[in-house]
């Protein structure tokens, strides 16, 4: 992995422990077999959301009404 891609990722998404947090919702995501947003050729859940992260097919959802939670882009 890039770390200067993780710093960037981490300041967008508003520190480290938000960054990894984004980051294990949507592996677990993943694990459960929600679709995924990117073409990849690993089966590593982790690497597949970072990846989705970077290419910006996910986001953090800061409602207040619910806990943190993935949302996919329209794009």
């Amino acid at each position: 992995m890039n770390y200067k891609n993780i710093d960037e990722l981490s300041k967008q998404t508003g520190g480290s422990l938000r960054l990894t947090s984004l980051i294990i919702s949507r592996a677990r995501q993943i694990i459960k077999r929600a679709p995924i947003f990117v073409e990849t050729n690993t089966d590593d859940p982790v690497q597949i959301a970072f990846l989705e992260l970077m290419q910006k097919k996910i986001k953090l959802n800061d409602g207040a009404e619910q806990p943190t939670q993935i949302l996919s882009s329209k794009n």
